[in-house]
């Protein structure tokens, strides 16, 4: 990086910072919750975080494990106040606070609530616009308002993998009807388990990206060295691809 590119970087940083203060970052946000007594793993993060909302009225009640990934537009609460609506009537103060645990493994998709007094139990997908206004004591996918169980995880997990080429496909031939032309195969950091060779000296530092999600590398190395690809490399992957879409034409 140039120094120019470095001065417009600094420039945008520091316009965020002005923007959104403690927000402009993942780890800003976190840090500032985490000195209000929000006990959070230095694994979480936080998509987007100028557009996620954590209660900050009381973060000493919010306590989220290892490999929370919270995407955007994310809400969080720990306390509410509809008591209000019974205080107009009768006078009474009757609040509501309460906390919100989140195990370890879990991704929170975009747009989706979480209430105050929910627990959620490790290994666990929240669809977007998800409302989880109850505990979650098994994995598995949710989804809906409320949330509900969707798909066990164990099954989810088979229908993830059945989906790889399918899936892998869609991207080449969306490339292609926009490009007209091969696409670096970085753009499959999703599926390269597909056709790239089972070795790890030359990978593309994005594919190396992904493997080190969540903390367990040589785990996914190990998986990654132990397993077979579809096809032999990335131009014999692409050869079908091509000759898919010339026969969808």
């Amino acid at each position: 990086m140039n120094i120019a590119e470095l001065i417009t970087e600094k420039i945008k940083t520091v316009r965020k910072r002005l923007l959104y203060h403690h927000r402009y970052s993942s780890d800003a946000y976190l840090n500032h919750l985490r000195r209000g007594g929000a006990r959070i793993d230095k694994t979480v993060q936080i998509v987007m975080p100028e557009t996620v909302f954590i209660d900050a009225t009381a973060p000493y009640m919010l306590d989220m494990g290892k490999n929370v990934f919270i995407a955007g537009g994310v809400t969080i609460l720990t306390h509410d106040a509809c008591w209000m609506v019974l205080k107009a009537e009768d006078g009474m103060i009757r609040g509501h606070v309460a906390p919100v645990k989140i195990g370890n493994n879990v991704f929170i998709g975009m747009n989706s609530t979480i209430l105050c007094g929910v627990k959620i139990c490790d290994n666990v997908i929240i669809s977007a616009n998800s409302l989880v206004a109850s505990s979650i004591n098994e994995p598995g996918v949710y989804a809906g308002n409320p949330a509900r169980l969707a798909v066990p995880l164990k099954q989810y997990s088979g229908i993830r993998e059945a989906r790889q080429l399918r899936e892998a496909y869609q991207v080449a031939s969306c490339w292609f009807s926009s490009f007209k032309t091969k696409p670096p195969k970085e753009i499959f950091s999703d599926y390269f388990w597909l056709f790239e060779p089972r070795k790890t000296e030359e990978l593309p530092e994005r594919f190396l990206f992904q493997m080190r999600l969540c903390g367990n590398f040589e785990k996914t190395k190990k998986e990654f060295l132990n397993s077979e690809p579809e096809f032999s490399d990335y131009d014999e992957f692409w050869d079908w691809c091509m000759e898919k879409i010339n026969r969808e034409k």
